[in-house]
């Protein structure tokens, strides 16, 4: 029956809008009424918040939202906070002794998602970035299904269970959320490069790019990779209609430029991590074969093993496209050869990438790039082949002819044994002897889909309606929504998330940098604002680490890095601390013991020392808090006194420009507290003067006796560089865009 423009449009204007209308709904009190979709029981039981009580919460998700507040919210915080202020996100003063901020491709300061931070308020901002993951998610992969041929009906079922997998739902703060949404496009492009559309490459540039400023390298690496496999699966399969020779120049050239569109975060990012060394890449959950309990829901792992582990929302897709892979495999050889070829290439890539972990455990973390990429990653890429195989397995069998479906009874008839029997039989097995009671409401729910579908298509293989059949398929999807995603989001007051709490207040009060005990460590307090020593970061600066070490040994080189504020405890005032105690003013006691003070002899982060020795000479004395300061390619003779110092700002310093008058009656070298990186540069009296590295972690600048404005600047080249590249690979986007509208065939 061929249908009108109008009619399509209505179908997929419908299909679409239920697609807004859910993740609308599920995150309707975040985005209403001021509510946070995490539970954050987790933070609270760290000492500056926990005399806030919460009810406990022991669900998978709750262990991964306290990983996620930790992680995330400090980031989307000092977006929402300084993204108004152009450049004031390319550095980080708050963090340690300052770090950049966009470079670091983790805080997702490029990502489309990110956009909400730049507009709204925190809280809103969270749950509006959340709602449009899965938005996207679900509508790209509608897209892309109906560009294979799926009827709108089919094409929802495929986004449905895109939108609503675990890597995008539950794991949407991380960010492999930002990432996954988009990669349904790159593998349609490249379904075009297979066919011969070389010009299908600036498709591919587009969605590489979209998933390069996502934030996470290391999932975008996972699914460039499957690609590749599935490149090769298609040529074995169907090597008379694949054009490897033309695919590979066009994978080649869209993989390029698309990393060329995202040179501003790449080229930056490459700099960050030759400065410093990455700390966000272990999660903290375990991977055993225990995870593939996960095909049957969080649930069922948790009651079974007793424990939770948040990977296995990365294992379950659901039970009904699981239900479904098992029909696929009694009616595959029906159907379409280029759909059937598609598809199983796709997921046997999938397959091999989630198998990867599972089967080289041990290896991964020996190798030197590969031991970067965690197990999440390579079990993040099922939905999308699943959801394909789910909807081609139920729109396959409409088209079956009388004899077809004699053979496909007869094949059901062995393989569902095994596969739906098979599932059972695990379920009941692996119940009875798990830690808990028998999951009873898994095997009900299990059996209740198997007996539906049966009902379904035994219905449609009777009356093959195509609505009826894909109704079928997206109720039975909406009721295991509503039934087992909807409950899994926990919704919290958002006064809860990180509450200014009375030690808190007191941290924000001082305004100063805080340092003092290490137990500072494990408190992420940047989620609050306060610019601590020692920050919680993704990416760590050597320089950073080495210092810090350092302050380990001997606390007080904190007055070094212009700490004014110390928090401690009884054991720190009565340890290292004691030497100094009469310098330390009392601001607060506080419940736990722990005393906020000031220390009366950290001024100011600017100094100017008139005697430096340079880091090359022979028997350097170590670091200590009267040591004559070292310069990286720098040296100053002693000179005798009196030295009169004056430093002052000249103006309110933005984050990535100081600009101070200095006025010092002898040469020296003006030394601030802050980290030495590339792209910081000086200017002394208009003049460009060199920034060295000093102790190993400061900045320093050369001054000559007099009055002097210095201006220090934060003007990273790897940043303007990635700018040029950025343009350039617009420009060449913009060019193939042209050529393949122009080489079109043209219909008369």
């Amino acid at each position: 029956m061929i249908r009108s423009w109008g009619y399509k449009l209505r179908e997929n204007a419908g299909c679409i809008l239920l697609l807004i209308v859910l993740p609308v709904s599920v995150y309707a009190p975040s985005l209403f009424q001021g509510k946070v979709p995490f539970a954050p029981e987790g933070i609270l039981s760290l000492p500056p918040w926990e005399s806030v009580e919460v009810p406990p919460t022991a669900r998978p998700e709750a262990a991964l939202s306290t990983w996620q507040l930790n992680t995330a919210w400090p980031s989307y915080r000092y977006i929402s906070e300084h993204g108004k202020v152009p450049g004031d996100l390319l550095w980080n003063p708050d963090a340690g002794l300052g770090q950049p901020f966009a470079a670091n491709a983790a805080n997702r300061c490029y990502s489309p998602f990110s956009v909400p931070f730049y507009l709204f308020d925190m809280g809103l901002a969270w749950a509006l970035s959340l709602c449009l993951k899965l938005i996207v998610s679900g509508c790209v992969a509608f897209y892309v299904a109906r560009r294979y041929g799926f009827t709108a009906g089919y094409a929802l079922v495929v986004a449905l269970i895109c939108e609503w997998s675990g890597p995008v739902f539950v794991w949407g703060a991380e960010p492999m959320g930002d990432v996954l949404p988009w990669f349904p496009l790159a593998v349609l492009a490249t379904d075009r490069l297979i066919l011969g559309q070389f010009w299908a490459w600036p498709k591919l540039a587009v969605a590489v790019a979209l998933m390069a400023v996502g934030g996470d390298l290391r999932i975008m690496a996972v699914l460039l990779a499957v690609l590749a496999i599935y490149l090769v699966l298609r040529r074995v399969r169907d090597s008379h209609h694949v054009r490897l020779r033309a695919a590979l120049p066009g994978y080649a050239l869209g993989l390029s430029v698309g990393l060329g569109l995202a040179a501003p975060q790449l080229l930056p990012y490459l700099t960050l991590l030759r400065e410093g060394a990455t700390t966000s890449g272990a999660y903290p959950w375990p991977l055993s074969l225990d995870l593939l309990l996960g095909v049957f829901g969080p649930d069922y792992f948790q009651t079974v093993k007793g424990s939770v582990n948040p990977l296995v929302h990365l294992v379950f897709i659901g039970l009904t496209p699981v239900l479904l892979v098992g029909i696929w495999l009694a009616l595959r050889r029906y159907v379409e050869k280029p759909l059937r070829h598609r598809v199983e290439s796709l997921a046997l890539a999938a397959l091999v990438a989630a198998a990867i972990p599972f089967l080289a455990q041990g290896l991964l973390p020996k190798l030197p790039l590969l031991r970067l990429i965690q197990p999440a990653h390579y079990l993040a890429v099922l939905a999308f082949p699943i959801a394909l195989l789910s909807a081609g397995a139920s729109e396959t069998w409409l088209h079956l002819n009388a004899d077809e479906c004699k053979k496909v009874l007869v094949r059901l008839a062995f393989i569902l044994p095994f596969c739906w029997g098979g599932l059972v039989v695990a379920c009941i097995a692996f119940g009875l002897s798990g830690a808990g009671p028998m999951p009873w409401g898994t095997l009900g729910g299990l059996l209740s889909l198997m007996v539906l579908l049966a009902v379904l298509f035994g219905y449609t293989l009777l009356n093959p309606k195509p609505r009826v059949m894909a109704g079928g398929i997206v109720a039975l999807l909406l009721v295991a929504i509503c039934w087992g995603r909807f409950p899994e989001l926990v919704q919290t007051d958002r006064a809860l998330i990180f509450p200014e709490t009375r030690i808190v207040k007191a941290l924000q009060s001082v305004g100063t940098r805080v340092g003092g005990t290490a137990g500072l460590r494990a408190w992420p307090l940047n989620g609050n604002g306060i610019p601590v020593l020692f920050a919680q970061s993704t990416v760590t600066l050597h320089r950073t680490a080495r210092f810090l070490a350092q302050v380990d040994e001997n606390p007080l080189l904190q007055r070094r890095a212009g700490v004014g504020s110390l928090l401690l405890q009884r054991s720190d005032i009565q340890g290292p601390y004691a030497a100094v105690r009469a310098d330390l003013n009392i601001v607060d006691v506080f419940d736990s013991g722990a005393v906020l003070f000031r220390d009366l002899s950290t001024t100011s982060p600017f100094r100017i020392a008139h005697e430096v020795r340079d880091s090359s000479e022979p028997n350097l004395p170590p670091l200590s808090l009267d040591s004559v300061p070292v310069a990286e390619g720098f040296a100053l003779p002693r000179r005798e006194g009196p030295f009169q110092d004056t430093i002052r700002l000249r103006d309110v310093p933005r984050h990535t420009e100081i600009p101070l008058e200095v006025e010092t009656n002898q040469p020296g070298m003006l030394i601030v507290a802050a980290a030495w990186y590339p792209g910081w540069r000086a200017w002394v009296d208009g003049k460009e003067t060199p920034v060295h590295p000093v102790d190993g972690i400061f900045q320093g600048i050369e001054l000559m006796s007099g009055k002097h404005e210095v201006d220090l600047r934060f003007e990273p080249s790897d940043f303007r560089n990635g700018l040029f590249v950025c343009v350039g690979s617009a420009l060449l986007v913009a060019f193939g865009v042209v050529r393949a509208v122009r080489s079109r065939p043209r219909h008369h």
